[in-house]
């Protein structure tokens, strides 16, 4: 046999050389990882979706959700349902832990701190403020509180040096209330920059110990696990051990967070129970043995899933999830120790090694087709394997190293083979020098210019919603429900539009606008307060039609706040929103909440930059969540 010619050696050589080059490159910039991402998203939202998975048998969502809330009434504001919820479950022997924070007294508070005294195990969420957010408005911690949060910090076995988060300060209930829970764990979960919930801070640093997430906390209490024997190696995993040598390993990186193991769509979890059937029981004996059976010895999660507070956001499988469910999961994760691990080093330098050598032999297949055929081949098969690590073994993708590998390599000896093919056609060969670099930078820039990747920037944002919407759409039919929501919107979107805002999302009968992006402009406070006057005057005369047609008092609040937000896109690949987020974007929503029916209320700093430009009423305080002071507002007057 012959020996391959310098020519024919040099061709699959630069073909390597340019794919080495352009991969290096590409890999600096975040390519590889982002298409490991979009991957993982991608065949996490086809496992659940198609292949779902029950929850571990013991836990249940214990939801309070906007039914049981209007049921439960005044015993919610008191937290007497909370102390009869407590109480029932006491008596059935089931852990609970409280996705709640209590942060002001109620009547019922002496009653619910003793229930949870009294209950087998009663654990209560505290949300952390991390150190990054210097200007995050929170209480300080009475001596009481500090003492009692360090009486709850655990002492792992932290092997090497790590990135924990260090949580400036924590959110608690009252102190009545948590002195009373058998411990203290975090609720913290932040999501990654595209704005989807995958990864969760299994631990916050706090003081000289760690905090524990509630799923954690749960899990180990109820495996009986002492805290300071669990080990924590950087970038591998967490160890919990069992008895003898059997451990439970939770695959971590460098600052202890997961993976979140989602099994099932929020839908498809049939593991949930109404809070208010729990808190019924305790008077009503028929339904107190009617669940006896179905929630003795369970561990219950308890969580506020209303619309109200809105404690929703993207996970890789849906584009609104109760953010309690990432706490079930987490927990059933290590009940079940399913959790979803990276490719181990050795894992990677073997693949890696496989595809160089297959390189070798692929790159001297001298007929094209055979060659383009060859490498389709070769990456459908590594395709083929990385969907099968996913499915089979729970690895996460590592799949834009090798995938963008093969393809720079493939379209590189591509185009060499083209250039080496009609070398004696220079015109055509100058042309297409000229013409493929032209391209790639057109498609660049374009992609550039249609990213819209989310930047910090200064907007206006405007919030709406029907007041008493939902009683009256309740039983009304479908038809006139539609009928009035697409007349409405359209008139509302269209006059969004006609001051220069974009329509961030419809949430049922409410708006979520901003103006500002994604072109520039130096005067959006003032085109959403006209816009915002320009809706309410449409929407006057819509309440007259409506009135007739559907017995309906259309009357809208609106709240209007500016201040520096993240705008952009944010999502999965095959779901992306362009959206806003931000402090600021909260603080508008909070305005419309407490905007009179068929009134504008906006922040001050909406009134000081279009004092001179509208007319507005007297100073009032608002009190918001998150804000430790009266927030200051005024309502815009209009005729």
């Amino acid at each position: 046999m012959s020996e391959p010619s310098p020519s024919a050696v040099k061709g699959p050589l630069c073909a390597a050389l340019a794919a080495l080059v352009l991969s290096a490159v590409l890999g600096a910039l975040g390519l590889f990882a982002t298409i490991d991402r979009g991957i993982y998203d991608l065949l996490l939202s086809a496992k659940i979706r198609y292949f779902p998975l029950a929850l571990n048998s013991q836990i249940i969502h214990a939801d309070l959700s906007d039914s049981s809330e209007v049921r439960l009434g005044e015993s919610l504001g008191s937290r007497g349902a909370f102390a009869d919820f407590l109480n029932v479950l006491g008596s059935y022997n089931a852990r609970v832990a409280f996705d709640f924070i209590f942060r002001t007294p109620a009547a019922e508070d002496a009653a619910f701190a003793e229930a949870a005294r009294s209950a087998s195990l009663c654990i209560m969420a505290i949300a952390p403020v991390e150190m990054e957010y210097a200007n995050f408005a929170y209480d300080s911690l009475t001596s009481e509180e500090k003492a009692l949060l360090s009486s709850n910090v655990w002492h792992i076995r932290e092997h090497g040096k790590n990135n924990i988060p260090r949580a400036r300060t924590f959110i608690l209930s009252d102190y009545p209330i948590s002195s009373a829970a058998a411990e203290l764990a975090h609720i913290g979960v932040l999501p990654d920059s595209d704005g989807v919930y995958r990864r969760t801070p299994l631990f916050y640093r706090w003081e000289d110990g760690l905090i524990p997430a509630i799923s954690l906390a749960v899990a180990v209490r109820e495996l009986g696990i002492d805290p300071s024997a669990i080990e924590f190696y950087p970038g591998h995993c967490l160890v919990l051990p069992l008895s003898g040598d059997e451990a439970i390993r939770i695959p971590v990186d460098e600052s202890c967070s997961a993976l979140i193991p989602f099994t099932a769509t929020w839908a498809d979890d049939d593991y949930r129970i109404s809070f208010e059937r729990i808190a019924g029981a305790a008077h009503d004996e028929e339904l107190y043995t009617s669940l006896f059976s179905e929630l003795s010895g369970s561990m219950i999660m308890a969580a506020d899933t209303t619309t109200g507070k809105r404690d929703f956001g993207i996970t890789p499988g849906e584009t609104v999830y109760p953010l309690s469910g990432i706490h079930t999961a987490v927990l059933s994760g290590i009940m079940e120790e399913y959790f979803y691990a990276p490719w181990s080093f050795a894992a990677k330098l073997g693949t890696l090694a496989v595809f160089l050598i297959a390189l070798l032999f692929l790159s001297f297949i001298k007929k094209d087709a055979r060659y383009n055929i060859a490498f389709l081949a070769l990456l459908g098969g590594f395709t083929l394997w990385t969907v099968l690590a996913w499915f089979l073994l729970r690895l996460c993708p590592w799949y834009g190293a090798i995938g963008s590998g093969l393809f720079l390599f493939w379209i590189s000896g591509f185009v060499l083979r083209l250039f080496r093919r009609y070398k004696e056609q220079i015109l055509y060969q100058n042309a297409l020098s000229r013409y493929f670099p032209r391209s790639l930078a057109a498609r660049i820039a374009s992609e550039k210019k249609i990213d819209l990747a989310p930047a910090y920037k200064e907007l206006t944002i405007l919030f709406s919603d029907i007041a008493s919407f939902t009683a009256w759409s309740r039983d009304k039919e479908p038809s006139l429900v539609h009928a009035f929501l697409s007349e409405y919107l359209e008139a509302m979107g269209s006059i969004i539009f006609e001051y220069g805002g974009t329509v961030d999302k419809f949430m049922g009968d409410g708006i979520l606008a901003f103006f500002g992006d994604p072109f520039d402009m130096p005067d959006h406070t003032r085109r959403c307060v006209d816009a915002a006057i320009s809706m309410q005057k449409k929407i006057r005369e819509m309440a007259l039609t409506w009135k007739d047609r559907a017995n309906i008092d259309l009357k809208v609040r609106m709240g209007i706040n500016t201040g520096h937000v993240i705008v952009g896109n944010l999502g999965i690949k095959n779901r992306i929103e362009y959206t806003v987020i931000g402090a600021d974007v909260n603080l508008g929503q909070r305005m419309e909440g407490a905007a009179p029916a068929g009134g504008i209320l906006v922040t001050s700093a909406v009134r000081e930059k279009t004092q001179d430009m509208f007319s507005f009423g007297e100073r009032r305080e608002v009190r918001v969540k998150g804000y430790e002071k009266p927030i200051e507002a005024y309502e815009v007057v209009f005729l």
